[in-house]
């Protein structure tokens, strides 16, 4: 792609965790013309003032999003993971881009690991496998039957036409505090929310808790890892040299945990301040699940490799160690009241193994 004209890329979910961390490193990229979504005209009239263009709008809004997609050299499109029809707006947009310019544009997506999950592990046991994004049987180890593979079809399908390339990027659990202007200005979220949601739900109950035995294991990767790794994959993108369509699979993960370690790190602390009888986590109980069925989530297996993301150069630089640094102070952020975002992490329509950006 010339490097002569600004590029022009739009960006969804921007005022996220993921998304501020996305639109921070693009602020800082003078070739970069950036459009964000936005649903809130107090945060949108943040961003201008920042010097972000916004766009008021709906992922709903199909004609809108159809034409936003045929102004863009680039997508990132980090909202719904899971909106079909947003997405193919988008990329109705793209195809009469392509017909117009013949110049394929980039989708970067982003999406979730839990096609690869064991989804009624509940805690009692972990897969001995962990799956690599370049396993050439990685469809055959797929589950075809979750809601978001459909996008996932469409964006390859879009690829093998030929009026896109699209890469779809599978954070793990992405931890650490999010800072920067966009975190100071109130406009995008400092912290992630998969922990804080059974930090939440053990306040709640008063003791410390988790899924079954807590056996289950998760891959985790810090935040600004992971906002490198979107980094390499849209210089390669750029550039042309990085796999995409069937191969565009980018998984993202430095190392993995038991969740009952996990379990145990904010449970001592919350029992240091008063909010867990004892400092052992304990298992919730059938019917808390049953009466919040959220709370399965954090008892699903999700042991994932991402092997193509290192063999373009991401080369993550902190380990798993300090995602228990970053349970500690995402506990203490809530007993603080300085994360509320925890009270609502998810949509009641999500499935339970939905990611938590």
């Amino acid at each position: 792609m010339s490097t002569s004209q600004p590029t022009n890329v739009f960006l969804t979910g921007a005022t996220g965790y993921l998304g501020g961390a996305i639109l921070q490193w693009l602020m800082q990229d003078p070739r970069m013309a950036i459009t964000v979504l936005v649903r809130n005209k107090d945060k949108a009239d943040e961003l201008e003032r920042l010097g972000v263009k916004t766009v008021l709008g709906s992922l709903d809004d199909t004609t809108f999003m159809k034409s936003e997609g045929a102004k863009a050299d680039v997508i990132l499109q980090n909202a719904a993971y899971d909106h079909l029809d947003a997405v193919n707006a988008l990329l109705r947009g793209a195809k009469a881009r392509f017909q117009r310019t013949l110049k394929q544009l980039i989708f970067i997506h982003t999406s979730v690991p839990g096609g690869w999950a064991t989804l009624d592990a509940m805690g009692q046991y972990t897969s001995e496998q962990r799956i690599s994004d370049v396993d050439p049987n990685l469809d055959n180890l797929t589950n075809m039957s979750l809601p978001h593979i459909a996008v996932h079809k469409a964006l390859i399908a879009a690829d093998r036409e030929g009026y896109i390339r699209s890469y779809i990027v599978y954070p793990s659990v992405v931890y650490g505090a999010l800072r920067g202007p966009l975190v100071d200005t109130g406009i995008a979220h400092r912290y992630s929310i998969a922990i804080p949601m059974a930090i939440n739900s053990s306040i709640q109950r008063g003791q410390g808790a988790q899924v079954g035995l807590g056996v289950n294991r998760w891959s985790g990767v810090h935040i600004d890892d992971m906002t490198k790794l979107y980094k390499i994959i849209f210089e390669h993108a750029l550039a042309e040299d990085a796999p995409h369509g069937s191969e565009g699979h980018y998984i993202a993960e430095n190392g993995e945990f038991s969740f009952a370690d996990a379990a145990k790190r904010y449970t001592f602390v919350l029992h240091a301040h008063g909010k867990s009888v004892r400092a052992e986590p304990e298992a919730f109980t059938t019917a808390e699940i049953k009466s919040n069925p959220m709370i399965s989530f954090l008892g699903i297996d999700v042991r994932i490799k991402g092997d193509r993301a290192r063999r373009l150069g991401w080369s993550p630089t902190h380990l798993i160690g300090e995602f228990f640094e970053s349970v500690q102070e995402d506990t203490e952020a809530i007993l603080e009241g300085k994360n509320l975002v925890f009270k609502n992490p998810m949509r009641q329509s999500d499935p339970p193994h939905a990611s938590v950006l």
